[in-house]
């Protein structure tokens, strides 16, 4: 069964000198336990559909359901706290808090104790395969791979059912990339996650158990 949805949906960016049809009636479904890869050259609305996806913005028309809940209807704060993770291509890691420090700290915004944030997020780090000398190292002394690492830990702390990868591998090498979308499958596969990311990497893409082809807007393939 379908945890999100997206119906019929369409999104215009309007600027002073142009408009721009982002998405056009793109319908899509994605159920938990499964891997989804997003395609598509630059410009043809994977972003958008993401940052949708996210709660981050609302559809111009059509509808985008958690649960059959409509994000127009929710309360997309906490959506975004509780029900979805982001993980982004740069990271966007707190660059004066340690690796524990930013994995506890959306679990400690949300009102989690001190010590059972800590305790949860040492938990979060080993489940993304970090040692614990990491623990207390700024992401300035981290390789990228390590980085993105505690990203996933720090998208995990929420027990987000969906988790929204936007070009995880994009500034990691071959090797770390492999870890991370392994990382990513085992999520789905074995935790029974939702996973959707976004790719340009067709190797990448083809590990998902389905693939969803954008262009100008549009799907045009739905695998």
């Amino acid at each position: 069964m379908s945890i999100l949805t997206a119906s019929n949906v369409e999104y215009t960016y309007r600027t002073r000198y142009q408009t721009v049809r982002a998405l056009q009636g793109v319908s899509c479904e994605f159920e938990p336990g499964q891997a989804y890869a997003i395609v598509g050259r630059s410009g043809s609305g994977k972003t958008t559909l993401l940052s949708l996806l996210a709660g981050l913005d609302l559809p111009d028309s059509g509808e985008i359901a958690f649960e059959g809940e409509k994000t127009t209807d929710m309360d997309r704060d906490r959506y975004r706290r509780e029900k979805v993770s982001v993980v982004y291509q740069a990271f966007h890691l707190f660059p004066l808090l340690t690796a524990l420090e930013n994995v506890m700290y959306p679990m400690e915004l949300s009102g989690v104790s001190h010590k059972e944030a800590k305790a949860k997020a040492r938990e979060l780090l080993r489940r993304v395969e970090l040692p614990e000398k990491i623990e207390k190292q700024y992401p300035k002394m981290m390789s990228g791979g390590e980085q993105q690492r505690v990203a996933i830990a720090r998208a995990l702390a929420s027990n987000a059912q969906v988790l929204l990868a936007d070009e995880p591998t994009g500034n990691l090498d071959s090797e770390n990339s492999r870890n991370i979308i392994d990382i990513l499958l085992d999520l789905a596969h074995k935790e029974g996650r939702c996973v959707i990311l976004i790719t340009h990497d067709n190797e990448i893409a083809s590990q998902a158990d389905h693939i969803l082809r954008l262009k100008d807007g549009a799907v045009v393939e739905a695998a």
